[in-house]
């Protein structure tokens, strides 16, 4: 299974998005990151393409900073 997945990622960095980015990059990440902070501060913004995977991200490193401030 271990391979699979590592041969799948490797397939995806060959690939590009409408953004023109990699998916799961950490480019890409912040490409979408920084689109959702601009919607959030009510700038229109065209989200088409956005996935769960940024929200997963997002989460993830709320996590860690939450887990490093508990100490």
């Amino acid at each position: 299974m271990r391979n699979l997945v590592r041969r799948l990622q490797k397939l995806e960095g060959r690939l590009t998005d409408a953004t023109g980015l990699v998916p799961h990059s950490d480019a890409w990440f912040a490409f979408w990151e920084d689109k959702l902070a601009r919607s959030m501060d009510g700038v229109d913004v065209d989200m088409r393409g956005f996935t769960l995977a940024v929200i997963d991200r997002i989460v993830e490193k709320g996590d860690r900073e939450e887990r490093a401030r508990a100490g």
